[in-house]
């Protein structure tokens, strides 16, 4: 099994299974609503670094949830299931991820840096973006991202505030989240998940369908009294989503024309394959790619009734191993139109998906044919179909 296979089945299956209440993904489901709530048995607790009794935390108001790691740990000679980390000095406050990030926007509602990521690219129509910095609810943001996509990202979803009420039957101001299972996928420290505090609006998930598939709830005394951890296990993130993750590195860098077309990219130290174990194609089909084209271009997405010519134009490219492409080119004389289909290429470069050799992502070259309809005047009428290329010369 190639890893490609392995990282697919990786993702798809689930993370850890807690020692904590856990609840059916069946979103009607009674079982959903807990009837106790954990508390982090036979975990230990440290503040600021240290060992401490549970008992300790009442005598730490300013004391506060700093991360959860759940796979066994000795400390002071004695085995623990997890541990549960809090603070009251800043030196050990959690690192936040994100911060300094742009207010994110999906369709017209803002939503979380995490959730951005979420997006998938070869269904978004238009990006936008401001450096101004804005003030939303209190918080300061480092300009604005706005991404319109053809896909309804909240179709399916559900608040997070909502989601928790719901699920839990706990009000969203006694609850701190802990989301597991999401950039964890992509980085070493894939045992704490992401504290999230404050901010709940800007976070919605999928209930089921291989997204949120846990709720787990635990128990805290502090000092102003209970708190409760919910543990939410989401795999919204797949495979195919590293491109969103990777588009987002440098959020006020993004070229907003043509996102995912890289103009300069010097290839001379790369292999550069003609054909691969998997070659690179367009998500959701190509008559997926040619309304997509032809919506960029303004065209009919129908051939037109009135008389019309048939022409077609060869295009080549580089889908690299990140699934963005470069290097597109004409392979023939240049006609009217011709450079408005190469255009309307570029700014919909989001939609392939990259070649595989050996069970890893790998240069490709590619090239397709899309024919098209000219009225008598040479005038681009319609795009008719698109046809992938397998010879290079």
């Amino acid at each position: 099994m190639n890893r490609y296979i392995l990282v697919f089945i990786i993702v798809l299956s689930g993370l850890q299974v807690f020692s904590q209440s856990t609840y059916s993904n069946t979103p009607d489901s009674a079982a959903l609503y807990p009837k106790k709530y954990g508390t982090f048995k036979d975990y230990a607790f440290l503040l600021n670094g240290k060992l401490i009794k549970r008992k300790a935390l009442l005598n730490n108001p300013e004391a506060k949830l700093n991360n959860v790691f759940s796979n066994s740990i000795t400390l002071e000679g004695k085995r623990y299931a997890g541990a549960v980390y809090f603070h009251t000095e800043e030196r050990y406050a959690p690192h936040v991820r994100y911060a300094d990030q742009p207010a994110y926007f999906i369709n017209g509602r803002q939503v979380s840096p995490y959730q951005i990521r979420l997006i998938k690219l070869e269904l978004y129509k238009r990006i936008s973006k401001s450096a101004q910095d804005t003030t939303i609810n209190g918080s300061l943001y480092r300009g604005s991202i706005h991404v319109d996509t053809d896909e309804d990202f909240f179709a399916d979803r559900i608040a997070l505030p909502d989601l928790i009420e719901k699920y839990t039957g706990l009000k969203p101001e006694l609850v701190t989240v802990r989301w597991l299972g999401s950039q964890n996928l992509y980085n070493s420290e894939n045992d704490t998940g992401t504290i999230i505090r404050s901010n709940f609006p800007l976070y919605s998930f999928k209930i089921g369908n291989l997204s949120v598939e846990k709720i787990e709830v635990d128990r805290v005394h502090f000092a102003q009294g209970k708190r409760y951890v919910v543990h939410l296990s989401d795999y919204s993130y797949k495979w195919s989503k590293s491109k969103a993750a990777l588009f987002f590195e440098e959020p006020l860098a993004l070229d907003t024309v043509f996102p995912c077309y890289v103009s300069d990219y010097d290839m001379q130290e790369y292999s550069i394959f003609t054909r691969a174990e998997i070659d690179p194609i367009v998500y959701h089909g190509l008559n997926f790619y040619l309304k997509k084209l032809s919506s960029t271009m303004e065209l009919l997405a129908v051939k037109p009734s009135t008389a019309t010519q048939t022409d077609s134009i060869t295009v080549q490219f580089i889908v690299m191993k990140n699934g963005m492409i470069t290097a597109l080119s004409s392979v023939e004389s240049d006609k009217p139109g011709h450079g408005d289909i190469l255009s309307a290429i570029k700014k919909n470069a989001c939609v392939w998906s990259p070649a595989i050799m050996g069970g890893r992502p790998v240069f490709c070259h590619k090239k397709m044919a899309i024919f098209y309809s000219i009225d008598n005047k040479g005038n681009i009428q319609s795009l008719d179909r698109v046809e992938y290329r397998y010879d290079h010369h």
